[in-house]
């Protein structure tokens, strides 16, 4: 029996037994009775309203930190922790009226339980995050790497340590922990903050986020050994030990196969039912409760179920979606505010202990510069990569301040070391996101020579195609474009099939080759593209190959791993889909249409965005002897147009395609440079000629004088057509291009491809593909520069000529030239560096060649490129 004592002068009550001590706060509207104690109705109303005021003003704090520091490229944890800072003790905390009805009395103790609860939410949810299957491919690939940049700076700082914790009070049992914490990469904070910086496809970025995930899970091991070492008594540890094996089975035999029942019974494309995302949620908790009475860290409890959770969809998928946004906008907040609480800036008085302190903690950052610049030369990247590599690991987040304020809570540490292990670490992120943001810049790596283009691709070589599939509902388009293409034996096709899939639910993004070994109960999206796309290449007697791959990654950065795709297998041409939005894909919408922007502006070969409306209505069969497939291309001039009319080229030889083409003259205020114009007659003098006699393909001639004549042209020729190719961009001005841009509504599709994939132009039933050549060059000239002043040795004055020429004609052709001139006139192969199809025989032209009258210099060069000499 506990025994009751009551003190009126302080109003508190004491109830005390053999085993533990309450405190209870007590005031007039405390009641005591035999079932307890209970508040009434006004004392537990009293506590919401501070309670939303607490969160008000940490939202309302951090957001104008945010927009005030956001030109320093500050990220967001720096501006949430010094909002928790401003309304601690160190600032308005001081004020005894803001502190008595604010950040004192009964609303605190909600505002420590919310933020225990955010702190085992943060890690619950960032280990459902994490992918799993990554973790061997990881250790195997980064692990020297890895290790070099955790136990150099960890042995650096210990070093140190057993010198200087001797100067700091009660620090003597947490010296190896502050110099393994500041050691250590924590993947959660590290994939968020790079996420934020946008950084995620980037080399960099990968490289840290593998280093940072062999780390976590040190970390892990470290606090489940922990016991062994902290324990006063073996017996203890070894009854903390066993139980901590007997929550790990009781994890991976009950708990994952329950998961594994859970994610059988949700249906293809439907929702996660609620009573399933509620219960994971009241487990997590229930772990970390039983951590925390095992008196172990209650993180590992959340951490153990997250473990068993699949990342992505569809259960992992539904977690994120649907507690991501209360725990950062509601749990966190309380996080801050609890941590600012802690937090005293002027208990520092000590500095012979804060000398000492900063000491370790700087050997272990200056530890990770030094083991970044040895491992990284594993890489043979630059000092200045290794550099900023070593800022991508010295980031620090909520995982440390969880650390710090539970040493805090435990008495382990105390209130001055406290708050410089927080403004240390708040610094240190403050100081390396900025110049990671200002130094590294990946984008620049794809602003470089092009692939390619389909004008000069060799006669009899392989043609390579990405295609980017977003739902299996547009996979039969795909498969009828190419189809189309023509491909055989002696031209085949090779497609690089990716699914292209939003990251939600994963921490890192994943680009992979699709295993079709695998068997799987159940299929996936994923799984009935591949499976429609290599059963029709089994079926075209070897004309088709198929590379499967995945691509799982934010929108907004997906377009670097399609550039480095198409750099790393030299692809000639890249298709995307169009989708247009909707009351069920208007939000994804947006963000595809962004992400085709993206491709637009950085691809280093040919892009067709597709815009397929009829799905699996087309008219066409199945079998390829009866394919039949009526294309009309609308052919106005400029390079999009003539690389549209390089594939056309390629379909016209396919006995089921019948083509019409119709070539536009605007005859009103047209201005057009003369080699484009003599590039253009060039381009349809050489289709009709190589077409001559053939009954699937029809020429006709259309002069438009008005904005009408040309919208009545297009609808009378669409209606009966499966496709429509048309360029994206005509490099001239025309009064009738001028007056439809107000009506663009897709930037993407240009002018002409916005207006015939429309809803209104013929009853929105018209497939559109919009051709776009190779744009890396006219943004980058100083490569051409580069190229003429290597090749200045070899090349005779008229490829001189033709490189440093001031025309307006296509740059990225001009180079091509010139590289294939280069290669061929120094006998060398084609290297890594160059596309497949830089150089050209004299004999593999002979077929294709444009006159007898060409100059002696350019007979052995490509086709394309011996014209514009030509023209020279």
């Amino acid at each position: 029996m506990g025994t009751f004592l009551l003190n009126d002068t302080r109003h508190r009550h004491w109830i005390e037994d053999d085993r533990f001590t309450t405190c209870v706060s007590y005031n007039e509207s405390t009641k005591f009775s035999y079932h307890g104690i209970n508040l009434d109705e006004e004392a537990v109303s009293s506590v919401l309203p501070v309670v939303m005021l607490q969160v008000s003003l940490a939202f309302s704090i951090s957001q104008i930190l945010y927009i005030l520091l956001r030109p320093l490229k500050q990220p967001k944890f720096v501006s949430n922790t010094l909002s928790g800072i401003i309304l601690g003790p160190s600032f308005l905390g001081r004020i005894k009226m803001f502190d008595a009805y604010v950040t004192g009395g009964r609303g605190m103790v909600f505002a420590h339980a919310a933020s225990t609860i955010g702190g085992i939410y943060f890690v619950f949810i960032n280990t459902v995050k994490m992918d799993k299957g990554m973790i061997p491919r990881t250790i195997k690939k980064t692990y020297s790497v890895s290790l070099t940049v955790f136990i150099v700076p960890l042995l650096i700082s210990l070093l140190v340590g057993h010198r200087e914790q001797y100067k700091i009070p009660r620090i003597h049992d947490q010296g190896i922990s502050i110099s393994f914490v500041a050691s250590k990469c924590a993947y959660p904070v590290l994939v968020d903050a790079i996420s934020e910086l946008k950084l995620l496809n980037s080399e960099l970025g990968q490289l840290a986020i593998s280093s940072a995930l062999l780390h976590e899970i040190l970390g892990l091991l470290r606090l489940l050994m922990a016991p062994l070492s902290k324990a006063k008594y073996r017996s203890v540890a070894i009854r903390i030990e066993l139980s901590l094996c007997a929550m790990s089975l009781f994890t991976f035999l009950v708990l994952w196969p329950t998961i594994q029942w859970i994610i059988r019974r949700i249906p293809e494309r439907k929702p996660v039912k609620d009573f399933y995302i509620v219960a994971i949620l009241t487990g997590a908790l229930v772990m970390a409760v039983a951590c925390d009475s095992m008196r172990v860290n209650y993180t590992i409890g959340a951490a153990m179920l997250g473990i068993v959770i699949p990342a992505g969809p569809p259960l992992g998928s539904a977690l994120v979606e649907k507690s991501e946004a209360i725990l950062s906008n509601f749990f966190l907040p309380f996080f801050y505010i609890h941590v600012g609480q802690q937090i005293d800036i002027y208990s520092i008085n000590n500095w012979r202990a804060f000398a000492a302190l900063e000491l370790i903690i700087m050997a272990a950052y200056i530890g990770k510069v030094v083991a970044s610049i040895l491992a990284t030369t594993c890489f043979r990247t630059s000092f200045r990569n290794a550099l900023l590599f070593s800022c991508f690991v010295n980031i620090k987040g909520v995982s440390e301040l969880v650390t710090f304020l539970r040493w805090r809570q435990r008495e382990l540490i105390d209130v001055q070391t406290y708050s410089v292990l927080v403004l240390t670490n708040l610094a240190v992120t403050a100081i390396v996101t900025p110049l990671i943001s200002v130094y590294y810049n990946p984008q620049r790596r794809l602003e470089s020579i092009a692939m390619g283009t389909l004008q000069t691709a060799l006669p009899d070589s392989e043609l390579r195609i990405l295609c980017g599939i977003h739902d299996e509902d547009h996979i039969s388009g795909i498969i009828h474009l190419i189809k189309a293409s023509n491909p055989t034996e002696m031209n085949p096709i090779c497609a690089y099939v990716v699914h292209l899939v939003e990251l939600v639910g994963r921490a890192a993004p994943v680009v992979e080759t699709y295993s079709t070994q695998k068997t799987k109960a159940m299929a996936n999206s994923t799984d009935h593209i591949m499976r429609a796309v290599i059963k029709y290449a089994e079926g075209s007697n070897d004309a088709v190959t198929i590379q499967p791959f995945i691509m799982i990654s934010q929108y907004e950065t997906m377009h670097e791993s399609i550039c480095k795709l198409v750099k790393d297998n030299c692809i000639t041409l890249i298709l995307l889909q169009f989708i247009p939005p909707n009351e069920e894909t208007e939000g994804r919408a947006a963000c595809l249409h962004g992400l085709n922007n993206n491709v637009l502006g950085y691809a280093p070969c040919t892009v067709g965005i597709f815009v397929d409306k009829r799905l699996n209505n087309c008219s066409n069969s199945a079998k390829p002897a009866n394919f039949c497939y009526n294309v009309a291309v609308f052919f106005i001039g400029g390079p999009d147009d003539r690389e549209a009319m390089a594939l056309v080229s390629h379909m016209s030889s396919n006995p089921g395609v019948r083509i019409t083409l119709s070539r536009i003259y605007l005859e009103e205020n047209l201005v057009e440079e003369e080699d484009d114009k003599c590039l253009d007659e060039v381009v349809m003098n050489d289709f009709m000629a190589s077409n001559f006699g053939n009954p699937n393909v029809v020429c006709r001639r259309i002069d438009a004088n008005d904005s009408n004549q040309l919208v009545n042209a297009f609808r009378s020729l669409v209606s009966d057509n499966d496709l429509v190719i048309v360029g994206r961009q005509q490099p001239f001005s025309s009064r009738l291009l001028e007056e439809t841009k107000p009506w663009v509504e897709y930037d993407e599709l240009g002018i002409i491809g916005d207006m015939l994939a429309s809803a209104d132009f013929a009853e929105g039933m018209v497939s559109v593909l919009v051709i776009q050549s190779v744009r890396i060059l006219k943004k980058d000239p100083k490569t051409v520069k580069a190229l003429s002043n290597s090749s200045s040795n070899k090349a005779p004055k008229t490829v001189k000529a033709l490189s440093n020429s001031s025309s307006n004609c296509d740059i990225d052709i001009r180079t091509l030239a010139l590289l294939e001139f280069s290669q061929v006139s120094s006998s060398r192969s084609v290297g890594s560096d160059l596309p497949h199809h830089a150089a050209a025989s004299k004999s593999q032209l002979s077929s294709r060649s444009v006159g007898s009258d060409l100059p002696h210099s350019a007979i052995v060069l490509s086709p394309t490129a011996a014209v514009i000499v030509l023209l020279r």
